[in-house]
Protein backbone atom coordinates (compact mmCIF):
# COMPACT_ATOMS: atom_id res chain seq x y z
CA UNK A 1 0.00 0.00 0.00
CA UNK A 2 1.52 3.25 -0.68
CA UNK A 3 1.29 6.29 1.74
CA UNK A 4 1.94 9.78 1.43
CA UNK A 5 2.23 10.75 4.98
CA UNK A 6 3.95 7.87 6.63
CA UNK A 7 6.61 4.93 5.25
CA UNK A 8 5.98 1.53 6.10
CA UNK A 9 9.63 -0.43 5.77
CA UNK A 10 9.53 -4.22 6.51
CA UNK A 11 12.37 -6.31 6.83
CA UNK A 12 13.88 -9.73 8.38
CA UNK A 13 10.45 -9.57 10.57
CA UNK A 14 10.49 -5.94 11.80
CA UNK A 15 8.15 -3.42 10.84
CA UNK A 16 9.41 0.35 10.53
CA UNK A 17 6.46 2.80 10.62
CA UNK A 18 7.98 6.70 10.23
CA UNK A 19 6.34 9.55 10.20
CA UNK A 20 6.97 11.59 7.46
CA UNK A 21 6.08 15.20 7.97
CA UNK A 22 9.42 16.84 8.86
CA UNK A 23 8.44 19.84 7.33
CA UNK A 24 5.37 20.52 9.65
CA UNK A 25 7.41 18.71 12.84
CA UNK A 26 5.54 15.65 11.85
CA UNK A 27 2.43 17.37 12.87
CA UNK A 28 -0.54 14.34 12.72
CA UNK A 29 -2.68 16.05 10.40
CA UNK A 30 -6.50 13.90 8.62
CA UNK A 31 -4.60 12.30 5.99
CA UNK A 32 -1.58 11.15 8.25
CA UNK A 33 -4.61 10.12 10.85
CA UNK A 34 -5.95 7.64 8.28
CA UNK A 35 -2.31 6.56 7.04
CA UNK A 36 -1.73 5.61 10.53
CA UNK A 37 -4.65 3.48 10.90
CA UNK A 38 -4.46 1.70 7.77
CA UNK A 39 -0.31 1.20 8.44
CA UNK A 40 -0.96 -0.09 12.22
CA UNK A 41 -3.93 -2.93 10.73
CA UNK A 42 -1.55 -3.88 8.31
CA UNK A 43 1.10 -4.46 10.60
CA UNK A 44 -1.12 -6.35 12.84
CA UNK A 45 -1.73 -8.47 10.06
CA UNK A 46 1.32 -9.61 8.97
CA UNK A 47 2.04 -12.92 10.31
CA UNK A 48 5.54 -12.42 9.60
CA UNK A 49 6.60 -9.04 11.77
CA UNK A 50 7.56 -9.87 14.84
CA UNK A 51 8.69 -6.63 16.09
CA UNK A 52 7.55 -3.10 15.44
CA UNK A 53 9.46 0.06 15.55
CA UNK A 54 8.30 3.71 15.43
CA UNK A 55 10.34 6.49 14.23
CA UNK A 56 9.98 10.15 12.65
CA UNK A 57 11.36 11.71 9.18
CA UNK A 58 14.21 14.59 10.33
CA UNK A 59 16.30 15.37 13.06
CA UNK A 60 13.96 18.31 15.13
CA UNK A 61 10.93 16.93 16.11
CA UNK A 62 9.51 13.29 16.57
CA UNK A 63 5.83 14.57 16.38
CA UNK A 64 4.66 18.09 17.69
CA UNK A 65 1.15 16.64 18.07
CA UNK A 66 -1.80 16.86 16.10
CA UNK A 67 -1.83 19.66 13.32
CA UNK A 68 -3.75 22.69 14.83
CA UNK A 69 -3.66 24.24 11.15
CA UNK A 70 -6.21 21.16 9.89
CA UNK A 71 -8.91 22.94 10.69
CA UNK A 72 -11.29 21.30 8.46
CA UNK A 73 -15.27 21.00 9.82
CA UNK A 74 -15.48 17.77 8.30
CA UNK A 75 -12.92 16.29 9.50
CA UNK A 76 -14.80 15.81 13.66
CA UNK A 77 -17.72 18.26 12.67
CA UNK A 78 -18.59 21.54 14.54
CA UNK A 79 -21.10 20.93 17.73
CA UNK A 80 -19.70 18.93 20.75
CA UNK A 81 -21.28 15.99 20.36
CA UNK A 82 -19.91 15.51 16.96
CA UNK A 83 -16.30 16.53 17.51
CA UNK A 84 -17.02 14.18 21.07
CA UNK A 85 -17.68 11.55 18.06
CA UNK A 86 -15.03 12.06 15.43
CA UNK A 87 -12.50 12.26 18.31
CA UNK A 88 -13.66 9.01 19.32
CA UNK A 89 -13.71 6.99 16.40
CA UNK A 90 -9.80 8.67 15.63
CA UNK A 91 -8.35 8.00 19.08
CA UNK A 92 -9.76 4.57 18.87
CA UNK A 93 -8.85 3.83 15.08
CA UNK A 94 -4.54 4.62 16.07
CA UNK A 95 -3.82 4.81 20.08
CA UNK A 96 -5.83 1.34 20.72
CA UNK A 97 -4.45 -0.74 17.56
CA UNK A 98 -0.64 0.86 18.51
CA UNK A 99 -1.09 -0.09 22.67
CA UNK A 100 -2.62 -3.55 21.78
CA UNK A 101 -0.27 -4.56 19.07
CA UNK A 102 0.23 -8.21 19.62
CA UNK A 103 4.09 -8.02 19.34
CA UNK A 104 6.51 -5.89 20.91
CA UNK A 105 6.84 -1.77 19.82
CA UNK A 106 10.19 -0.09 20.26
CA UNK A 107 9.53 4.42 20.06
CA UNK A 108 12.46 5.58 18.48
CA UNK A 109 12.72 9.12 19.30
CA UNK A 110 15.44 11.66 17.54
CA UNK A 111 13.84 15.19 18.72
CA UNK A 112 10.50 16.58 20.84
CA UNK A 113 7.58 14.78 21.42
CA UNK A 114 4.71 16.94 22.32
CA UNK A 115 1.08 15.95 22.90
CA UNK A 116 -0.51 13.35 20.89
CA UNK A 117 3.33 12.68 20.02
CA UNK A 118 4.15 12.42 23.71
CA UNK A 119 1.23 9.83 23.71
CA UNK A 120 2.28 7.98 20.73
CA UNK A 121 5.66 6.93 22.23
CA UNK A 122 3.78 6.13 25.83
CA UNK A 123 1.73 3.91 24.25
CA UNK A 124 4.90 1.74 22.93
CA UNK A 125 6.45 -0.94 24.75
CA UNK A 126 9.87 0.31 24.81
CA UNK A 127 11.35 3.33 24.43
CA UNK A 128 14.85 4.83 23.13
CA UNK A 129 15.57 8.50 22.66
CA UNK A 130 18.40 10.46 21.52
CA UNK A 131 20.23 13.19 23.81
CA UNK A 132 18.00 15.58 21.71
CA UNK A 133 14.68 13.97 22.46
CA UNK A 134 12.18 16.22 24.65
CA UNK A 135 8.81 15.39 25.79
CA UNK A 136 6.03 17.09 26.65
CA UNK A 137 2.23 16.85 27.43
CA UNK A 138 1.53 20.21 25.97
CA UNK A 139 -2.03 20.22 25.52
CA UNK A 140 -3.15 22.20 28.19
CA UNK A 141 -0.52 25.21 27.28
CA UNK A 142 -3.40 25.62 24.55
CA UNK A 143 -6.47 25.10 26.63
CA UNK A 144 -6.84 21.49 25.99
CA UNK A 145 -7.00 18.62 27.84
CA UNK A 146 -4.47 14.72 27.04
CA UNK A 147 -7.32 13.35 24.76
CA UNK A 148 -5.05 10.98 22.92
CA UNK A 149 -4.27 9.01 26.30
CA UNK A 150 -1.84 10.56 28.40
CA UNK A 151 -4.00 10.49 31.37
CA UNK A 152 -4.23 7.00 31.13
CA UNK A 153 -0.35 5.83 29.87
CA UNK A 154 1.21 8.27 31.65
CA UNK A 155 0.83 7.91 35.26
CA UNK A 156 0.88 3.83 34.33
CA UNK A 157 4.92 4.92 33.65
CA UNK A 158 5.75 7.47 35.85
CA UNK A 159 3.63 7.64 38.86
CA UNK A 160 0.32 9.07 39.52
CA UNK A 161 1.92 12.44 41.45
CA UNK A 162 4.47 13.20 38.35
CA UNK A 163 2.17 12.40 35.76
CA UNK A 164 -0.12 15.29 37.32
CA UNK A 165 2.49 17.97 37.42
CA UNK A 166 3.58 16.97 33.81
CA UNK A 167 0.09 17.80 32.76
CA UNK A 168 -0.81 20.35 34.87
CA UNK A 169 2.15 22.38 33.85
CA UNK A 170 2.72 21.10 30.26
CA UNK A 171 6.52 21.11 31.61
CA UNK A 172 9.05 20.17 28.70
CA UNK A 173 11.42 17.53 29.99
CA UNK A 174 14.85 16.65 28.31
CA UNK A 175 16.08 12.68 27.31
CA UNK A 176 18.13 12.33 30.52
CA UNK A 177 15.25 13.49 32.91
CA UNK A 178 12.77 10.96 30.49
CA UNK A 179 15.15 8.04 31.61
CA UNK A 180 15.05 8.94 35.17
CA UNK A 181 11.21 8.97 34.93
CA UNK A 182 11.08 5.62 33.03
CA UNK A 183 9.54 7.63 30.32
CA UNK A 184 12.92 6.06 28.32
CA UNK A 185 14.84 2.84 28.05
CA UNK A 186 18.02 4.23 27.04
CA UNK A 187 19.40 7.73 26.12
CA UNK A 188 21.69 7.27 23.15
CA UNK A 189 24.18 9.61 21.25
CA UNK A 190 21.89 11.01 17.91
CA UNK A 191 24.61 9.32 15.50
CA UNK A 192 24.00 5.87 17.33
CA UNK A 193 19.61 6.03 17.56
CA UNK A 194 18.96 3.89 14.84
CA UNK A 195 21.37 1.54 15.37
CA UNK A 196 20.77 1.12 18.31
CA UNK A 197 17.02 0.91 17.89
CA UNK A 198 17.35 -1.68 15.03
CA UNK A 199 20.25 -3.71 17.24
CA UNK A 200 17.26 -4.11 20.11
CA UNK A 201 14.35 -4.56 17.42
CA UNK A 202 16.75 -7.47 16.04
CA UNK A 203 17.40 -9.22 19.41
CA UNK A 204 13.99 -9.35 19.97
CA UNK A 205 12.94 -10.65 16.25
CA UNK A 206 15.44 -13.75 16.78
CA UNK A 207 13.47 -14.90 20.10
CA UNK A 208 10.59 -17.11 19.98
CA UNK A 209 7.74 -14.75 19.00
CA UNK A 210 5.17 -16.84 20.18
CA UNK A 211 6.91 -16.36 24.04
CA UNK A 212 7.51 -13.02 23.13
CA UNK A 213 3.42 -12.66 21.78
CA UNK A 214 2.25 -13.54 24.98
CA UNK A 215 4.88 -12.44 27.28
CA UNK A 216 3.67 -8.95 26.45
CA UNK A 217 -0.18 -10.02 26.79
CA UNK A 218 0.43 -11.08 30.36
CA UNK A 219 2.03 -7.82 31.01
CA UNK A 220 -0.45 -5.53 29.62
CA UNK A 221 -3.08 -7.60 31.29
CA UNK A 222 -1.47 -7.84 34.58
CA UNK A 223 -1.81 -3.64 34.69
CA UNK A 224 -5.31 -4.36 34.73
CA UNK A 225 -6.16 -7.19 36.86
CA UNK A 226 -5.54 -9.01 40.22
CA UNK A 227 -2.27 -11.10 41.33
CA UNK A 228 -4.59 -14.40 41.29
CA UNK A 229 -6.03 -13.62 37.54
CA UNK A 230 -2.65 -12.90 36.38
CA UNK A 231 -1.24 -16.43 37.82
CA UNK A 232 -4.32 -18.17 35.55
CA UNK A 233 -3.37 -16.28 32.78
CA UNK A 234 0.48 -17.22 33.16
CA UNK A 235 -0.89 -21.18 33.66
CA UNK A 236 -2.82 -20.72 30.00
CA UNK A 237 -0.27 -19.17 27.85
CA UNK A 238 3.00 -21.53 29.82
CA UNK A 239 0.54 -24.31 28.33
CA UNK A 240 0.94 -23.23 24.65
CA UNK A 241 4.16 -22.54 25.02
CA UNK A 242 5.16 -25.69 26.39
CA UNK A 243 3.23 -27.42 23.71
CA UNK A 244 4.40 -24.78 20.92
CA UNK A 245 6.43 -26.06 18.06
CA UNK A 246 8.82 -23.25 19.06
CA UNK A 247 10.07 -24.57 22.80
CA UNK A 248 10.85 -27.90 21.05
CA UNK A 249 12.75 -26.11 18.62
CA UNK A 250 14.49 -24.19 21.14
CA UNK A 251 15.87 -27.34 23.24
CA UNK A 252 17.02 -29.13 20.31
CA UNK A 253 19.20 -26.05 19.33
CA UNK A 254 20.51 -25.77 23.04
CA UNK A 255 21.15 -29.30 23.37
CA UNK A 256 22.48 -29.28 19.22
CA UNK A 257 24.92 -25.67 20.29
CA UNK A 258 23.12 -23.88 17.11
CA UNK A 259 20.74 -20.47 16.40
CA UNK A 260 17.02 -21.95 16.99
CA UNK A 261 15.12 -21.28 13.81
CA UNK A 262 11.27 -20.18 15.47
CA UNK A 263 8.18 -20.05 13.91
CA UNK A 264 6.12 -18.64 15.97
CA UNK A 265 3.49 -21.91 15.96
Amino acid sequence: MSYQTILLKKENHIAVLTLNRPEKMNAINGQMERELAMALHEIAGDSDIRVMVLAAAGDKAFCAGGDISDTDPARLGTTAQEISTGLRKLYRDVMLPLYEMAVPTIAMVQGAASSWGFDLVLACDLRIGSEKARFSEGFTRVGLTPATGGVWLLPRVVGLPKAAELIFTAEMIDAQTALGLGVLNRVVAPADLEKETMALAAKIARMPPLAIRLSKLQLRRGLQTDFAAALDLAAQCQSICITSEDSKEAIRAMFEKREAIFKGK
